[in-house]
């Protein structure tokens, strides 16, 4: 008789899906905003809440995992992420002067939610393929999780949208709920925990050295520490914007649902661009960088015009640049950092767009506000350029330096 059982491989990418329907992810500005009348300065205050909640959560919650149970501790992050939805809700019952308390403790909740997940869901499902003989095929599935996590949480975007056009109470309910489907998909898989001590000891207290080892390099290399600036200064001011910016497509007059309809196209075309990335690292980086720069003046070419549609094509642009940056990125670590260190550089490098981020979201919050945002990305674009245009001075001459090296 053939097994009805259902796979780990099925499990993970319902797994991804149902974690991945955040249907409040556009329509929670608007909310937070437009409705319950707090600044955008404010609410960029609370993305960088939620971003430091989540990394001072990254290694206790890793080192708790690895010391009881990885499972207990996804189905605590997973319960926390369906209660934010439902805490942010709550606000409209209070009186204004608690309204921006709650919202801030959502926002705590968000972070400490997600650090739970961080990695631990994604170890408990690579020992449940290690038990059914499949984790030869983990990178493969690792890459099909990508698309669908990007489609999924398109689409949610959309839906999202469309649901708080019925009623804003909708994609908050409809979110918490659905986080039921992943908790159900969790308890059905096998915790082991044969080598938790041992994963501890490589993976805890290791990760602060590996950090301070990091920051030890950037102090003594000039090259390095442009690289770590380029990538995060970029990086984390996209995200930024990005984050704040249905709040000025429903400023212009866009519906919720036109709006998450936006936000699902750049969800899904980022998601292909970085399925086909690969591709790109083909090309020299010379000629990367030529292509990069000829896009992103295009995108002020399109951000000056006073038309709304150049405007949503130019932020187009700018969003699948990161997916663009990752082999110019990959060729100065090819070049200024030595095999041994290189993935101990890449971590660093990860936690530093997180740090970044958490510190521009209030600057950007604020520059819009001064400003407007059309101003505001219209500058982030010009310094993006100058910033591609210096790595490519650098990369040039480190080249040069070497050639010259091994003549000698």
């Amino acid at each position: 008789m053939r097994s009805n059982k259902i796979s780990s491989e099925l499990k993970y990418y319902l797994y991804i899906i149902f974690t991945n329907l955040r249907f409040t992810r556009i329509v929670n500005i608007i909310f937070i905003v437009q409705f319950l009348g707090l600044s955008l300065v404010q609410f960029a205050f609370f993305q960088s809440i939620f971003l430091f909640s989540q990394l001072v959560s990254e290694i206790p919650s890793g080192i708790l995992g690895d010391r009881f149970s990885k499972k207990k501790i996804v189905l605590l992050g997973l319960v926390l992420l369906s209660i934010t939805p439902l805490l942010t809700l709550s606000s409209i019952l209070l009186m204004k002067d608690y309204v921006y308390y709650v919202i801030l403790g959502a926002f705590v909740l968000e972070g400490v939610g997600n650090a739970f997940l961080s990695g631990a869901d994604d170890a408990l499902f690579f020992e449940s393929l290690r038990s059914e003989g499949n984790e030869e095929s983990y990178g493969k599935i690792r890459g099909k999780l990508q698309l669908i996590s990007a489609l999924t949480l398109g689409i949610a975007t959309f839906i999202g949208g469309g649901l708080y056009s019925i009623t804003r109470y909708l994609p908050y309910f409809i979110q918490s709920f659905t986080l039921i489907g992943s908790m159900i998909i969790i308890i059905s898989i096998p915790d082991n925990q044969k080598h938790a001590i041992e994963v501890l000891n490589q993976n805890g207290v290791p990760k602060f050295k590996e950090l301070f080892s990091v920051f030890h390099r950037l102090l003594k290399s000039t090259k390095i520490l442009f690289m770590f600036a380029f990538t995060t200064v970029i990086v984390s001011a996209i995200n930024v914007v990005f984050a704040l910016l249905p709040d000025y497509f429903s400023k212009i007059g866009f519906s919720t649902s036109i709006n998450g309809a936006m936000f699902m196209i750049y969800s899904i075309i980022g998601g292909i661009v970085a399925t086909q990335a690969y591709k790109i690292s083909k090309i020299r980086v010379s000629k990367l960088i030529m292509l990069l720069s000829l896009i992103l003046m295009i995108s002020i070419i399109f951000q000056i015009l006073p038309f709304n549609a150049t405007f949503i094509f130019s932020f187009l642009l700018l969003y699948i640049i990161i997916d663009i940056l990752d082999p110019i990125i990959m060729e100065m670590l090819h070049l200024w950092v030595d095999d041994n260190s290189r993935a101990t550089v890449i971590s660093g490098l990860s936690f530093s767009i997180s740090l970044v981020t958490m510190l521009v979201n209030p600057i950007i919050g604020v520059g819009i506000q001064i400003f407007n945002m059309r101003t505001t990305i219209l500058l982030i674009s010009c310094f993006m350029i100058i910033m591609i245009l210096v790595s490519y001075m650098l990369i040039e001459k480190t080249k040069r330096s070497k050639k010259h090296e091994n003549r000698e």
